[in-house]
């Protein structure tokens, strides 16, 4: 299907609004849980961001895959979402320290994915985001920072609080 075509039937046609649904809504929901921890908001954000995507399919310019541009409409909807529930960032300048100390060169990935999940759920909310938009998202910390309206440092150090916080307990708790 070429790329007019496909913005066309996604505009008008419900039996592709359905399929392009179905074969990325599992993907949309992922992230919309990860960032809201709450399964009734969102299924609401992720629905809204579908409902989004269908009436501005003209905006989409194809330099990504469509699933890919959904996600990202997700992900701006929860951020708004938290915004207006006014989550805070916590900032410690002891953080940005540390983070620049200890870069992104520690991996995570000799520890199985439930304990990681456990550990996250334990994050306080402003860290548990920024972890969540750069490890899955992956958004880089200048893209965050605009996003989220912080300085690009406390990303860093929120990332960096998140990933020691997530070691520590993955480690240390749930063995």
């Amino acid at each position: 299907m070429d790329f007019e075509l496909l913005k066309k039937n996604i505009k008008t046609n419900r039996q592709a609004q359905t399929e392009i649904y179905s074969s990325c809504y599992k993907r949309v929901y992922a992230s919309c849980l990860r960032i809201v921890r709450d399964a009734h908001d969102a299924e609401d954000l992720m629905q809204e961001a579908f409902i989004h995507a269908f009436h501005k399919i003209d905006s989409f310019r194809g330099e990504a895959e469509l699933s890919t541009w959904i996600c990202r409409i997700a992900i701006n909807k929860c951020l708004d979402h938290l915004k207006k529930r006014r989550v805070e960032l916590c900032y410690d300048e002891h953080w940005v320290q540390k983070a620049e100390e200890n870069g992104s060169s520690e991996s995570v990935s000799n520890y199985d994915v439930e304990r990681i999940q456990k550990a996250m759920q334990e994050l306080p909310e402003g860290c548990r985001i920024i972890f969540t938009l750069h490890i899955f998202e992956e958004m880089d910390h200048k893209s965050i920072a605009s996003k989220l309206g912080i300085k690009e440092g406390s990303s860093r150090a929120q990332y960096a609080r998140a990933k020691n916080k997530i070691q520590e307990l993955v480690t240390n708790t749930y063995v």
